[in-house]
């Protein structure tokens, strides 16, 4: 049996302990319900990262698997999800085309090579990768979805930007590569590292900005329920500044935050409200 199929029940709890994400300390600020629900969406986030990261499994046994959730998305009551996801989506009325978008987005990386002809193409893979992911989020932080969606979507694409630039070094050992061709031809980047830095601290500069448009599109009023994306917001963009403050040599390493850095990010989230 592939062990890539949709199981019977997420394993919630245990993936997210499992988990080194730097969006686990944002959980902490909802309450017991809310943290239970975004841990089941959270699961099935890294279930879909896992069948696009599965490079142990033949490349149909991931194509298959990727269907099997497509078709139990697109099932008209659900049938085929994990039974804690189906009760989850029912009970918080999560868009089935999100998600669908979001697996869109997983096949995306399962193209060898995976190339982005242009800024238009990384941002439609952004959206569905990150967007679908920051708007499937804000019913389950108890956010409006329609006064949140537009902040919602340019977080995601700022994080993305940053999960980018952070991996680098492993997509390029993988054969991908999310930098805009066109772009890379315009710097004249013919090839990772030697020649591509001026064009990594010109695409950190861009992300950094990002992360103040989507902080301007943040909605007052819902200042209280957006508490834990202002947290991922600040521990992504305090890795952004870290890699910044080293020259972005992200085609040398990757770049990580301390236990103590994370709290350090997560305590401006806190007192700049």
């Amino acid at each position: 049996m592939n062990p890539l199929l949709p199981p019977a029940q997420l394993d919630a709890a245990a993936i997210v302990r499992a988990s080194r994400s730097s969006f686990v300390p944002a959980f902490r600020l909802l309450p017991a319900e809310r943290r239970k629900d975004l841990e089941t969406f959270y699961a099935f986030c890294r279930a879909a990262d896992d069948i696009a990261d599965a490079e142990d499994h033949e490349q149909s046994e991931r194509y298959a698997a990727l269907e099997a959730w497509r078709a139990a998305f697109r099932h008209s009551d659900w049938q085929g999800l994990p039974g804690n996801l189906r009760e989850l989506i029912m009970r918080r009325g999560l868009d089935r085309h999100l998600f669908l978008e979001l697996l869109d987005g997983t096949a995306t990386d399962l193209a060898a090579p995976v190339r982005m002809a242009t800024r238009t193409d990384l941002d439609l893979y952004c959206h569905r990768v990150a967007g679908t992911v920051g708007q499937l989020c804000l019913p389950i932080f108890g956010a409006d979805p329609e006064r949140a969606a537009a902040y919602a979507e340019k977080l995601g694409r700022a994080l993305q930007y940053t999960n980018i630039l952070r991996d680098t070094k492993s997509d390029l050992e993988r054969g991908r590569i999310y930098y805009p061709l066109d772009e890379l031809s315009a710097a004249r980047v013919l090839s990772f590292p030697c020649d591509a830095r001026d064009y990594l601290v010109s695409f950190a500069e861009r992300t950094e900005a990002l992360f103040d448009e989507a902080a301007e599109l943040s909605p007052p009023e819902e200042a209280k329920a957006l508490r834990p994306a202002r947290v991922m917001a600040s521990i992504y963009r305090s890795l952004l500044r870290k890699m910044r403050r080293d020259g972005v040599r992200v085609t040398e390493r990757r770049y990580r935050l301390s236990t103590a850095e994370k709290l350090a990010a997560l305590a401006r989230a806190l007192l700049a409200q």
